[in-house]
């Protein structure tokens, strides 16, 4: 932007239809430091098995969800500036 600050990047995983998950779930978030105008800076993000996991009611455990998921950064679940995609 125009003026200094800091921005809170969010990580967002959209699961595999056959989850029945909720889209956009919120994984991880990390805050920058204090940026310049048009300044940019690197932020990381680790995903651990429960990240992409679903319980099983059954089986009373957490299972890891098949399939390719949806994985977006951004400011908000709707300002979305980096896309992009995850085979488990």
């Amino acid at each position: 932007g125009t003026v200094a600050g800091a921005e809170v990047a969010q990580l967002y995983l959209k699961f595999p239809e056959d989850a029945e998950e909720p889209i956009w779930q919120l994984k991880g978030f990390d805050k920058t430091a204090s940026l310049a105008p048009g300044a940019s800076a690197t932020v990381e993000f680790d995903l651990v098995a429960r990240d992409v996991s679903t319980w099983n009611v059954d089986g009373a455990n957490w299972t890891v969800a098949p399939g390719t998921f949806e994985v977006a950064v951004g400011a908000s679940s709707r300002d979305q500036r980096l896309t992009g995609s995850i085979k488990q």
